[in-house]
């Protein structure tokens, strides 16, 4: 009995010290999307960076379009490929640096 409490106190207190999961990512809980069909040179990085002119944020940009899309940690992608990009809003206009 008490090695079970104990498992659970730990494992409570892990949960509680570790960052909720993508909870710090606006984008991850975006019900808006671009559709981006992948151009030659293209990175998600670069891709990111054309929603947002903030570097935090191209930087949180990029780490959704990586775990939305599904792609590896290191985020290649080929050209062709359509990507769904998570766009945030503000006052009912897409947040855009400029495409």
């Amino acid at each position: 009995m008490m090695k079970k409490l104990l498992g659970i106190t730990l494992v409570a207190a892990l949960l509680a010290a570790l960052p909720p999961l993508g909870l710090d990512n606006n984008y991850l809980r975006s019900a808006t999307f671009d559709t981006v069909t992948v151009a030659r040179r293209d990175t998600v990085w670069g891709i990111a960076a054309r929603y947002t002119t903030d570097e935090g944020q191209a930087s949180r940009l990029a780490a959704a379009i990586i775990e939305i899309n599904g792609l590896g940690a290191d985020g290649a992608i080929r050209v062709g490929q359509r990507l769904q990009v998570p766009v945030l809003r503000r006052d009912n206009a897409p947040q855009l640096a400029g495409r």
